[in-house]
């Protein structure tokens, strides 16, 4: 959002975020951008009609957006009966950050004018529902920042440095465990970095007591949640990302824009979008610890399969900020001139 807001105003554009929490959040995420916090909003439908509908209308008669785009599918009819209310024609436009593998009342997103899909799968899945129009659905990934940022150096001739950055949990989403299990299985020398917190109160403790007792402990480095994951490492060779699912894991384009390939479980959705085998990084099975570890056992052996750190940097250039954003920017551009040619909103039955 921050960086989208920024090429917008480079661009002689403006992004205003509206957000409805359900309590207020770390406000440090948001410095400097134009936004505005209803904190009665809610995961519940209805609540967010009856709470947060009145500050929408009075968002939507004050800034007279060109286009709206939410970013939860709850959010979409929510939004055009607001513009509705507020007299006003515009579009609004869906931006999903998950797979469908969540529950995501995805049969309201025929409601969206267009959507902007951050994977193929995703994509994919939404010219699938009833009510939408292939034409409608927009491929734009997400994107991270390139210019100025630093190289994480390699780790050089010591162990192979493994990283594992995001949240932790024992199988769930990320699989934390799956890494542990694997790098249990190896010959040779390597060091785990993980950069991280526990996420479910009741996997604290678990994933340091299974180092424990699969007698790895003492190659694990715990670095907890830091405010900038990268500045805490001194090298890296590899990422490891082990999630059943995803959106669009941005930690894989994060982590090659800075010279360091990654290893990821071939997940819905996003990793197969990103990664090249053999140019920027690995695929394998999700849950095949087999194969995960077999990877894990060859790069410790020769480090020299690793892709060049400049290799791994100039294969993803297509998810720039800027780029992201001129993509995005012409998928609003399609959707209001379409919405302005027919002279009124429509609506899908």
């Amino acid at each position: 959002m921050q960086s989208l807001a920024q090429e917008a105003k480079a661009n002689g554009d403006h992004v205003r975020v509206l957000a409805l929490c359900p309590s207020a959040v770390d406000p440090s995420w948001h410095e400097g951008l134009d936004y505005t916090e209803v904190s009665n909003g809610s995961t519940s439908l209805k609540r967010q009609a009856l709470q947060g509908l009145p500050s929408i209308i009075r968002e939507c008669r004050q800034q007279r957006p060109d286009a709206v785009v939410v970013i939860y599918s709850s959010s979409v009819p929510l939004a055009r009966l607001a513009l509705f209310l507020a007299g006003l024609k515009r579009p609004v436009m869906a931006w999903l950050h998950f797979s469908d593998a969540l529950d995501q009342r995805i049969r309201l997103l025929r409601y969206a004018h267009g959507h902007i899909c951050i994977s193929r799968p995703i994509a994919e899945s939404i010219r699938k529902l009833e009510g939408v129009r292939p034409e409608n659905v927009h491929l734009v990934h997400n994107g991270t920042r390139m210019n100025g940022i630093a190289p994480v150096p390699r780790g050089g001739q010591g162990p192979l440095r493994i990283v594992h950055i995001g949240r932790l949990t024992v199988g769930g989403q990320k699989r934390t465990d799956d890494l542990l299990r694997a790098l249990a299985t190896i010959d040779g020398d390597w060091r785990l970095q993980i950069v991280g917190s526990v996420c479910l109160s009741e996997d604290a403790g678990k994933l340091e007591t299974l180092a424990d007792d699969l007698g790895i402990a003492d190659r694990v480095d715990w670095l907890g949640w830091q405010p900038d994951p990268w500045a805490a490492l001194n090298s890296a060779d590899l990422l490891v990302l082990c999630s059943a699912f995803e959106g669009f894991p941005m930690v894989l384009i994060e982590a090659m824009a800075r010279g360091i390939p990654c290893l990821s479980s071939d997940c819905v959705s996003g990793p197969s979008d990103i990664v090249r085998p053999g140019r920027n990084g690995w695929l394998y099975p999700v849950d095949d610890n087999d194969a995960l570890a077999s990877r894990l056992q060859a790069l410790a052996v020769n480090r020299s399969l690793l892709p060049s750190p400049e290799a791994v940097r100039a294969s993803v250039q297509p998810f720039s900020s800027r780029t992201v954003f001129l993509k995005i920017r012409k998928a609003i551009e399609q959707t209001v001139g379409s919405v302005r040619a027919s002279g009124s909103v429509p609506v899908h039955e």
